[in-house]
């Protein structure tokens, strides 16, 4: 990651534990979202362009419309940002929903790093923190933060990683944006791998069959019949 501009972040923006808990589920549908979406990506450029790479806007805007599908199959009502866009800007539009009143953006970081926000004032406000206004059927609702998705995909088009950024200032280009914290999300298969116990086994006990005592001690009568 090449961002370093991290600025100290206020107390009413929660730090990235505090983001974890409140996504809930959201980090591993998201996973599972844009991994199936990488998958479909690389499928349709091995069948229409096995000897080339894709230009890097089809390639995107296909990765966005997997991605989406998916996520409003699994309970995320995501859509297309609304930015307006250039063929320049293509491969950096991004997807949005909103989840227990943060307002998420799913945008294409190389690195895992923000990018800039070009000329769109939208894009600024919202990296900005500024609150925007939804509605949650005809409920009317107010994001308390904002947090920005970063992914990007490997030469083989496959999901390099994810990060999770709450972003503090916009600005044109990339070396012009900030960040209150970036940090890697963990992939959940290895984030649900059970941990040791402090017992002396190291938790192994319950994975080691141990001896029936009765059984033991029947084996033992055995023996010494035997011998006798």
């Amino acid at each position: 990651m090449t961002q370093i501009t991290l600025l100290p972040r206020p107390d009413d923006l929660p730090d990235f534990s505090d983001a974890l808990t409140h996504l809930e589920e959201v980090p591993t549908i998201l996973f599972q979202a844009l991994e199936h979406a990488a998958y479909e990506t690389s499928v349709f450029k091995k069948k229409a362009s096995p000897k080339k790479r894709l230009d890097a806007g089809l390639a995107a805007s296909l990765f966005r419309f997997y991605a989406i599908d998916y996520l409003n199959a699994h309970g995320i009502h995501a859509r297309a940002d609304a930015w307006k866009w250039t063929f320049n800007t293509l491969p950096f539009l991004g997807i949005s929903f909103y989840y227990n009143n943060y307002h998420v953006r799913v945008l294409k970081g190389p690195g895992g790093a923000l990018p800039g926000c070009g000329v769109s004032r939208r894009k600024k406000r919202f990296f900005r923190q500024l609150p925007t206004n939804y509605l949650i059927g005809p409920n009317p609702q107010r994001s308390i933060a904002n947090l920005v998705v970063l992914w990007d995909l490997t030469a083989m088009y496959d999901l390099a990683g994810l990060w999770l950024a709450l972003p503090a200032e916009g600005g044109l280009l990339q070396q012009d944006v900030s960040a209150y914290w970036i940090s890697p999300l963990s992939h959940p298969a290895l984030s649900s791998q059970p941990a040791l116990d402090d017992t002396e086994d190291g938790g192994l006990g319950t994975l080691i069959e141990k001896p029936n005592t009765e059984e033991r001690k029947e084996e033992d009568d055995r023996r010494a019949s035997s011998t006798s």
